[in-house]
């Protein structure tokens, strides 16, 4: 492969990544969930509003508390 396929290749994979996360939070946000991710060695989780902007919930492990519901 040459450079020039190579870099479209990486451009093309992470449009993909883009467009698979912009997906996950629209139906995050229609289906009034929160997201969990690792951050910088972290679980954070994150709640979606209505304008596309996230705020964190800083109670703990999300996923302890689930487990606890």
């Amino acid at each position: 492969m040459t450079d020039k396929e190579i870099r479209d290749m990486q451009r093309r994979i992470d449009e993909g990544i883009r467009v698979a996360q912009e997906r996950l939070w629209h139906r995050a946000q229609f289906n009034h969930q929160t997201l969990v991710v690792a951050q910088d060695g972290k679980i954070v989780e994150f709640v979606p509003d209505a304008d596309g902007i996230a705020f964190s919930v800083p109670q703990g492990d999300p996923l302890l508390q689930q487990k606890t519901r």
